[in-house]
This record gives structure tokens, C-alpha cells and sequence, in this order.
């Protein structure tokens, strides 16, 4: 009986690590440009690359119990999932309690000051996990390089064969997706492509 997921390892592998690797670049690019900005779109973005990582880091374990570095991986980024879904959330209090005015807060009795005030509030906890997220991550760079190469090492010649064309394949598959994206969010901002 085949295996599809043994059979296909090597394609599972290649998609978690291109959709891991590029959600890391998103985290780490925000990071760099604005601790107190933050774009929903992309931690929207984050979360589905996350999202396709951990399915393909959780296709790619061979045998549960005998792959332990793997399945530790794949936890790692459950994790990493679930503290952007915290961000987003954070996100969207904050704009819920923009948005609401006064109402929002006249069921607490409370003025339109004490609202923007909850609204910092949640913004900075926001950036706090973003903070911790990137922390995180500057922690993981190494024992995923060792992961990808300990892969490699255990793949055969034609799954490492594989593992390359399909690795080369995403990449350009989320280099088209964020073209796309770049082109989109420019057209609906009025400039152009020249």
C-alpha cells in the first residue's frame, strides 16, 4: 500500500519551509520599519502563510513517535499561529472600540477618553507580542536550519531532487502571490506601474 504523505515528503517539506521562511520575512520586515504601526493585512498574510506551514510540517512527519524534531516543529509553528491570531485580535479590539465612539463605552458609563485610552491599550499589547513573536523567532533561525539540513541529509538523492524543484516552485508561487498583492494595494492607492 502507498504511503501518499511518505511518497510526497519531500513536496510537504518544500511548502513549510518556503510558507515558514516567508512568513518569518513579513514578521521580521515589520519589526524593522514600525514598533507601533501595524498593518492587519499583513499579520493577516502571516497567518495564512503559518497556517500552510504547520498542515505541510504536520503531512511531512513520517511516523509520529520517530520524528520527533519534526513534530517539535510543527508544535513550534502552532504556537507561532496562535500568537498572530493574538495580534489580530488585538488589532481588531482596537479598532472595534475606535470605531463604536461613544457608544461603546456608555454602557460603562465611561467618556470618549477612557475608549482611546483602551485603544492604546490594546495596540500596545499588540506590539508586545509582536515583540515576543520576533524574539521567538530570532531563537528558531538556527535549530530550523538544522532541521532542513538533518532533512536533507536523511533524504535519498530523488527526494532531495524533489525537494528542490518543488522548494523552487513555491518560492516563485509566493513571489507571484506578493507581486500580485503589491500591485493590488497600489492600484487602490492611485499610483502606477511603469
Amino acid at each position: 500500500m502507498i504511503d501518499h504523505f511518505e511518497q510526497n515528503r519531500p513536496v510537504h517539506l518544500a511548502r513549510r519551509d518556503v510558507y515558514f521562511e516567508r512568513a518569518v520575512e513579513l514578521i521580521s520586515a515589520h519589526q524593522m520599519h514600525s514598533a507601533h504601526e501595524i498593518d492587519p493585512d499583513r499579520y493577516e498574510e502571516v497567518l495564512l502563510l503559518l497556517r500552510v506551514a504547520r498542515q505541510h510540517a504536520r503531512f511531512s512527519v513520517r511516523h509520529t513517535g520517530r520524528n520527533e524534531i519534526d513534530e517539535q516543529f510543527c508544535r513550534f509553528v502552532e504556537m507561532l499561529t496562535g500568537n498572530v491570531k493574538a495580534v489580530l485580535s488585538m488589532i481588531n479590539l482596537k479598532g472595534m472600540v475606535e470605531r463604536s465612539g461613544d457608544s461603546f463605552f456608555n454602557f460603562l458609563g465611561e467618556n470618549k477618553a477612557s475608549a482611546a485610552l483602551q485603544g492604546e491599550e490594546y495596540l500596545r499589547r499588540a506590539n508586545d507580542l509582536i515583540r515576543s513573536i520576533h524574539n521567538t523567532l530570532q531563537l528558531a533561525g538556527d535549530p530550523f536550519e538544522r532541521l532542513k539540513k538533518e532533512n536533507g541529509e536523511a533524504a535519498t538523492e530523488e527526494e532531495r531532487l524533489r525537494y528542490t524543484k518543488a522548494r523552487e516552485h513555491f518560492m516563485q508561487l509566493v513571489k507571484d502571490e506578493y507581486k500580485s498583492r503589491e500591485k493590488d494595494v497600489s492600484h487602490r492607492l492611485g499610483r502606477r506601474h511603469y
